[in-house]
């Protein structure tokens, strides 16, 4: 599904899923997940296209009275109940007991409910008592919908919240996967689109930013990040300041990890933040999602790398040529833009390669119990995947190059030369997947390109 730009893209699970949840209310949903992801277009999607009569109302953090006589006037407006919005509400659930008594079959979004619990506290334990006493007796779907992701684990999520247990359904809306980017673009090559990914992710709301761009992708990233009032040139920040009341330190960390110190104890000493410390901070910054900590396979230690591409990009391209855009030729900016893009793309190639493979696999067309990196004194292998069962192993090498024979044939005998450090008396087959490949077909490794992935055919369909 989807089209170009700010048409709605792909959620077609979670458009599946609120219906199911309509069929059986009544019920409560929770919505989550960082911002820019697309909750509150999936939800009024949803809404306007099952023709459900519904009321959405965008919390803010101002004072309790306030939210609540803002919403009972989107309910008389939206859903036309007269005279609703005249009763002075006290409480979110004596408001919802009374909507009950005028209208019986709704949705009720809420939206942004992070802001509200957060400026007041006491609505949470209020909708909790709504949803044990009355919502049982009424036709309604109450969706809860939040980006403040801390917030939600604290008022509704994480046990001895006022509001844990009560959702039938919990919905973490993450980004969207790599081959729907080129939905976004009508004048960008596929390659592009990919370098676009690694550089914003799989969040539409910054796609939509830069789709209206004409031009490269390093003016793109100009135009994005690096100009006076550029549109994401807060972004880092403001993201930070959303979740954190004292920003710095999460700050510090991510900086940090991007920038290479991937341990407990290179990140203490680029921050001076005491090991002892780090681990609590690493572990908010794993929960919401800003950093990953990855173990490679048979060994017992891992590392951290920054996995929210924004927050990446800003750390490892822009915030180091801030300093430096402002006194360097536009030529010498433009030339640090295009070898950074190609660095991090180079990288978060291999998270689409993952993907890809995910995907071969449920088309089985491959099979694995156990995928991962190898790591063995020096020797390394971007993606092993395992199947232990029939004892076939497959080793697959990720470059984001064009390639030719020469190359695949090098890159295929040193793969199964490296192969002989994992510990797994298997089949070995090799796998090489690039950029693009001129040349026969290899014996001894199969290759994959950006033309075997499944964003090919969407991306020739969006210029249909």
């Amino acid at each position: 599904m989807g089209v170009t730009r700010n048409v709605f893209v792909d959620r077609e699970v979670e458009l599946k899923l609120l219906d199911r949840a309509w069929r059986e209310r009544p019920g409560f949903l929770v919505l989550y997940g960082r911002r820019r992801t697309g909750k509150t277009r999936l939800v009024l999607e949803w809404c306007r296209r099952s023709g459900n009569p519904f009321v959405y109302y965008h919390a803010t953090p101002a004072k309790h009275e306030v939210n609540l006589r803002e919403l009972a006037r989107a309910v008389e407006e939206q859903l036309m109940v007269k005279g609703f919005s005249k009763i002075r509400y006290s409480t979110i659930d004596s408001l919802l007991e009374n909507l009950s008594y005028r209208v019986r079959d709704a949705v009720i979004v809420l939206d942004e409910y992070t802001y509200w619990a957060r400026s007041s506290p006491e609505v949470s334990g209020e909708l909790q008592r709504f949803i044990d006493h009355s919502l049982g007796d009424t036709g309604f779907l109450v969706i809860v919908v939040g980006s403040l992701v801390g917030v939600m684990y604290r008022e509704v999520l994480g046990g001895g919240a006022p509001l844990y247990g009560r959702a039938r359904y919990k919905v973490k809306l993450g980004e969207l996967d790599p081959w729907y980017i080129p939905l976004f673009y009508s004048d960008k090559s596929l390659e592009d689109t990919v370098r676009l990914y690694s550089l914003l992710g799989g969040t539409p709301y910054y796609h939509q930013i830069a789709s209206r761009i004409n031009g490269t992708v390093s003016k793109i990233v100009v135009e994005l990040f690096l100009e006076d009032h550029a549109p994401l040139r807060d972004e880092v920040i403001f993201l930070l300041r959303e979740e954190f009341r004292e920003p710095t330190v999460y700050y510090s960390i991510l900086k940090a990890v991007a920038r290479g110190a991937n341990t407990v104890s290179k990140i203490s000493d680029y921050t001076g933040i005491h090991r002892q410390h780090l681990p609590k901070y690493l572990a908010i910054l794993r929960d919401l999602g800003f950093i990953c900590y990855e173990k490679p396979l048979f060994s017992k230690k891992g590392y951290y790398y920054v996995k929210d591409k924004v927050m990446n990009t800003w750390f490892s391209l822009i915030e180091p040529l801030i300093s430096q855009s402002a006194r360097l030729p536009p030529s010498k900016v433009d030339e640090k833009i295009r070898k950074g893009v190609e660095e991090i793309t180079g990288k978060v190639f291999e998270e689409v390669a993952l993907k890809y493979i995910e995907y071969l696999a449920r088309e089985n067309r491959i099979s694995y119990d156990e995928i991962g990196r190898f790591i063995h004194k020096g020797v390394e292998i971007d993606i092993v995947a395992i199947n232990h069962r029939r004892k076939q192993v497959h080793l697959f090498e990720v470059k984001w190059s064009d390639i030719d024979s020469v190359e695949a044939e090098r890159i295929a005998r040193s793969l199964y030369r490296k192969a002989l450090n994992i510990p797994l008396e298997y089949e070995y087959k090799a796998h090489i997947i690039a950029r693009s490949y001129q040349g026969k077909p290899l014996d001894n490794a199969i290759i994959h390109t950006l033309k075997d992935m499944p964003f090919h055919k969407t991306y020739e369909n969006s210029r249909d």
